[in-house]
Parts: C-alpha cells; sequence; structure tokens
C-alpha cells in the first residue's frame, strides 16, 4: 500500500503559492519527474496556522526520499521561496478500506 507524505515548510502559503506560481515552469518539470519516479498524486496546502505544506501520495517512502533528495530544481524553488531549513516530514502508512476514494 502506497504513503501519504506531508512536509510543512516554514514558510507562509500565501509566499509559496506566489513562489510557485513564479516559477510556473520549473514546477511543471519537477513534478513531471516525480510522476515518472512513482508520484500519484501532489498538491500544495496550507495548515490552520497559515503554513506551507505539501501533500504527496507515493508508491513508498525509499521512493520519495529518492526523489526528494536527488531532485535539484526543488531546492532551487524553495531558495526563491525563501526557505532556510528542512521541511518537516511525515510518512503516513494509507490504510486500504472499502470507502476510499
Amino acid at each position: 500500500m502506497s504513503v501519504m507524505i506531508t512536509m510543512k515548510f516554514p514558510i507562509s502559503a500565501d509566499v509559496m503559492e506566489k513562489t510557485v506560481n513564479d516559477h510556473r515552469e520549473m514546477i511543471m518539470s519537477i513534478t513531471q519527474d516525480g510522476q515518472r519516479q512513482g508520484l500519484i498524486h501532489h498538491q500544495f496546502a496550507e495548515d490552520s496556522e497559515g503554513n506551507a505544506l505539501v501533500v504527496d501520495e507515493w508508491p513508498d517512502e525509499e521512493t520519495f526520499q529518492r526523489f526528494f533528495a536527488g531532485q535539484e530544481d526543488i531546492k532551487k524553488v524553495l531558495a526563491a521561496a525563501g526557505v532556510m531549513s528542512e521541511p518537516v516530514v511525515t510518512v503516513c502508512r494509507i490504510i486500504d478500506t472499502p470507502d476510499r476514494v
């Protein structure tokens, strides 16, 4: 079963949204690379405190870690957003239940 990966960044969702839109071509290239490597779902979100989140689904944690560690353009986008530290990464096993959509 796949895993849900959340990454919480130490910047506001507004800053992340602007940065992602300003770097649209690079973001699309990163997403396409992720899909080639196994990315199932991807989206940005804002938590209740206004922080930027990425919510992904990957086949397993190892595939995600390999992609994230080797993807140099992610580092460029994060630097453009002013991110100076690593995101808080949470890995959750997706439970196979009959109501999953």
